[in-house]
């Protein structure tokens, strides 16, 4: 009777280990470029790596329609210390800074501004200089998949 417990214990865990990944630890200095990318393409985005004027690591990918860029800072050889979401929408006739400001008073996450023309944008900022796991990585994008479509319902481009 032990024997055929232990061996459904055992049978039970390997069942539920299989069925979730394992957290990977990222050393301290931050990420790559290529596990962001990594963690954009196991959520089924598409990532292309390249550069931003400055010649920094950047992320191009898209969401709900949206183009979006994975800004990489802060780069220490590969490892970099921060990652910022980004992405604006051309409107025909801009926004208003009241639309804006209740975006940013109301909402915890992706602070949303307008540049010169009233069209918005919105970022959100993640530090992962201490170092963090694959699995932070994954929560970063989650919470941007939540942000994207959320600033587009509030800018009226979603209903």
């Amino acid at each position: 009777m032990k024997t055929k417990f232990a061996m459904a214990a055992v049978a039970a865990c390997l069942i539920l280990g299989a069925g979730a990944a394992a957290a990977a630890p990222i050393p301290k200095g931050g990420v790559t470029a290529a596990e962001v990318a990594a963690a954009l393409q196991a959520k089924g985005y598409k990532a292309q790596i390249g550069r931003d004027q400055a010649g920094d690591p950047m992320i191009t990918s898209a969401l709900q329609g949206a183009n979006f860029r994975v800004m990489i800072y802060s780069c220490e050889g590969a490892r970099c210390a921060a990652i910022q979401f980004a992405t604006a929408f051309d409107m025909d006739k801009g926004l208003t800074y009241e639309l804006i400001n209740r975006w940013n008073r109301e909402r915890r996450f992706g602070r949303a501004f307008l540049d010169d023309e009233m069209d918005p944008y919105v970022e959100y900022d993640v530090d992962f200089e201490v170092g963090a796991t694959t699995e932070a990585i994954e929560n970063a994008v989650d919470v941007w998949e939540s942000v994207v479509p959320a600033f587009m319902r509030h800018v009226g481009m979603l209903d």
